[in-house]
């Protein structure tokens, strides 16, 4: 039987998974680094930022793929979004076994209550091609992925559009291909062997960074805990976020996911 998760179940079971991430990498000799509203949050409000209900990590690329091939919670599981065919995103989630989530917009199932890991992937010193190819590429699986997870629009939209793309084309199969490809081309570019890195979130924006950004870590506190964090975190938000500290206008401190958790019991 599934019961609803409160907001505060939900932090609490990412926090655990957070735990279990650090620790795992920890005793592998891992890299890795809060980041994105998770590093603004541990760096502005010490935690979450007050309206934000999820937690993203990065790591270079060969410390993400050990990850993958390694990592084996008791209690969680690696769902790897590149696999499967029915959503845009190219990243990694930690998935609490046992747990639900449910699109309320779109009316579909999610994954389990989970914290996001995104890799660090090198950039050639003229990447301003390479980044439209990159960006042309993952527009192409949005366009054909048949569940767009965008809950933009009604979900009698996607239901239509969805049923629409049936008729024309493969999508499952074309969007496994193209997200394949999208693979091999960032693998081309290794960190360790570039003058640029980035972080490819799920929106595909891409912001070119010195890949020593990346090189060096250290504590930052989070929730009370200390975790991982690049040094170089004010380059970082603020190329990401302009000015960081400045809170937004208070019609935009909302949550920019929609969904209801379940757990079994």
């Amino acid at each position: 039987m599934m019961r609803p998760v409160t907001k505060e179940e939900i932090r609490a079971i990412q926090l655990e998974l957070l735990d279990d991430v650090h620790t795992f990498c920890s005793r592998h000799n891992l890299r890795y680094s809060l980041c994105g509203g998770t590093m603004l949050g541990a760096v502005r409000h010490h935690g979450y930022i007050p309206w934000d209900d999820d937690i993203d990590l990065m790591m270079l690329r060969q410390d993400y793929d050990r990850f993958i091939k390694e990592y084996a919670g008791e209690k969680n599981e690696v769902v790897d979004l590149s696999r499967i065919e029915t959503c845009e995103e190219q990243f990694i989630k930690v998935s609490r076994k046992g747990t639900i989530m449910k699109d309320v917009l779109m009316g579909r199932e999610l994954f389990g209550v989970n914290i996001d890991i995104f890799p660090i992937d090198g950039m050639p010193e003229d990447f301003r091609p390479y980044t439209a190819t990159l960006q042309n590429l993952h527009q192409t699986v949005k366009t054909i992925c048949p569940r767009y997870k965008s809950a933009t629009r009604h979900k009698l939209y996607w239901y239509l559009r969805h049923c629409a793309k049936g008729l024309f084309q493969d999508s499952e199969k074309r969007t496994l291909a193209l997200k394949s490809q999208l693979n091999a081309t960032v693998r081309q570019h290794l960190p360790e062997q570039s003058p640029l890195s980035t972080v490819i979130f799920g929106d595909f924006v891409i912001y070119p960074f010195p890949t020593s950004v990346f090189e060096v870590y250290d504590d930052i506190l989070f929730e009370g805990k200390n975790y991982r964090c690049i040094q170089e975190r004010d380059l970082y938000l603020s190329t990401v976020y302009g000015n960081y500290m400045q809170l937004p206008p208070v019609e935009k401190r909302v949550s920019h996911h929609h969904y209801d958790a379940y757990i079994e019991e």
